[in-house]
């Protein structure tokens, strides 16, 4: 598990393990991301369902279960 995401982490792009862009994070709470997607996202029905995120919302829960790694300019997913 990485660490937990923080304020310092607002605005940072979240991308798939191959490095796709999916959306950015716009808010944290109890270590966890908030992704605002992208309307162009390639987000794949398997990854979605992955992830449990629902069509019918543009901003989604980013569990620390489902990160990879965090640095500067991105949070990359795992390979789901």
């Amino acid at each position: 598990m990485v660490r937990d995401l923080t304020d310092d982490d607002r605005g940072k792009s979240v991308v798939d393990h191959e490095g796709n862009r999916v959306g950015s994070i716009t808010d944290t709470r109890d270590g966890r991301g908030v992704v605002e997607t992208d309307d162009d996202s390639s987000l794949t029905d398997k990854l979605k369902s992955a992830l449990s995120w629902d069509d019918s919302d543009d901003s989604h829960e980013l569990r620390n279960d489902d990160v990879d790694s965090v640095n500067d300019d991105e949070v990359r997913l795992r390979n789901l």
